[in-house]
């Protein structure tokens, strides 16, 4: 039997993440503030979240699961244990369905430690917040089409969404859950190198930035490879080639395949953690 829910969707967390994603919600008009409720064990957390967004905050988790359909994680990963009990003891197996946007924590996790509940493992990006993030989404073998598609819809509003075999996750999490900080990484060395030959940050700043934003068009809207895009700005005997060459003889690919491959292996080693 359906029980009507008095919120469509309640947030556990109200940290970076669950702040850019209840931001995006609202302004796609996608759940009206209304029907949104957030729980965080930090009441300032729950203060920000009343004055930003004007949505329910209650006191405590148990209100929160009973009262919501779709039930938001939002909370690091090594938090898990925190709330499983209770959503354990108040959870709806017909009523709620469970989002996850946790690192590393299994669809087979929560199925495990909750029971035959509808679980959606997601991992979305920082760059969420500004409504240009890509969120992976992955099914548990209790999730049907709508609440698929429910999900899609949600991420949708702070971005980009792909469906993935949950076996990727781990992956996605390396690739576009770490990525931001990798080029914000190279986009600091860059400044760094410009400021030390004379320019002015903010001018600095203002190069780089707008350099990776137009590259980004670029890859987005062009029909060319990678490869060709790479060639079309590398003249030979010119300026790229010659950086080019140093990145090819320092091995930058390697340096790059190594970084990647700690991501993911420590995201195995926070799954196996939680376990």
């Amino acid at each position: 039997m359906i029980k009507e829910k008095k919120y469509i969707l309640g947030i556990i967390g109200f940290g970076n993440m669950g702040s850019a994603l209840l931001s995006g919600i609202i302004k796609s008009n996608l759940i009206k503030n209304k029907f949104i409720a957030v729980f965080d064990k930090d009441n300032e957390k729950n203060e920000k979240a009343k004055l930003l967004f004007n949505v329910k905050c209650f006191d405590n988790l148990k209100e929160l699961i009973i009262n919501s359909k779709y039930i938001l994680v939002a909370i690091k990963p090594q938090n898990i244990k925190d709330i499983i009990s209770e959503l354990k003891n108040y959870c709806d197996f017909e009523n709620n369905i469970v989002l996850s946007i946790a690192a590393g924590i299994t669809t087979n996790f929560y199925e495990e430690n909750i029971g035959q509940i509808p679980i959606i493992r997601i991992m979305p990006n920082t760059p969420a917040i500004y409504n240009k993030g890509i969120s992976a989404i992955s099914l548990g073998k209790f999730a049907k089409k709508e609440h698929e598609e429910f999900a899609l819809q949600l991420m949708r509003s702070v971005g980009e969404t792909i469906v993935i075999e949950e076996k990727f996750q781990n992956l996605v999490t390396a690739l576009s859950g770490s990525g931001p900080a990798y080029f914000f990484l190279i986009c600091k060395i860059m400044i760094d190198f410009a400021i030390e030959n004379g320019v002015k940050e903010d001018i600095a700043k203002k190069l780089v930035f707008n350099t990776l934003i137009g590259s980004g068009e670029i890859l987005i809207n062009s029909n060319k490879t990678i490869d060709d895009l790479i060639k079309s700005v590398a003249s030979p005997g010119g300026t790229t080639e010659a950086a080019l060459k140093k990145f090819k003889d320092l091995n930058l690919k390697e340096i790059l395949f190594n970084a990647l491959n700690s991501a993911l292996n420590r995201s195995f080693e926070i799954e196996k953690s939680i376990f």
